[in-house]
């Protein structure tokens, strides 16, 4: 499933709520931006990296780590999940698709 995601899977997406699957807990999340990387990073991929950026509350910090995440209409399915830091919204987290 992974490998057909794409920008255009996510950019529709921004500002719906997701759930990251930590343990026996289920945490609501919003993707809040999808980031088109470069044109040259690409380099002959298949499929033009990008990545998602999901804010949480501010005091929900996960490490960094596959995680299933879920979604009402698009199901679930396995992320790599980076913490990069506070902002006024909450806490961010990113997943890279190269």
């Amino acid at each position: 499933m992974l490998e057909t995601f794409s920008i255009d899977t996510f950019q529709p997406r921004v500002g719906e709520i997701f759930h990251f699957v930590v343990g026996d807990a289920r945490l609501p999340t919003k993707l809040t931006e999808v980031h088109r990387w470069s044109d040259a990073s690409a380099n002959g991929r298949p499929r033009q990296p990008f990545s998602l950026i999901f804010h949480t509350v501010p005091d929900a910090l996960v490490p960094q780590a596959m995680y299933r995440v879920e979604h009402e209409e698009m199901g679930g399915f396995e992320l790599f999940l980076a913490p990069i830091g506070p902002d006024e919204r909450g806490m961010r987290y990113e997943a890279v698709f190269t």
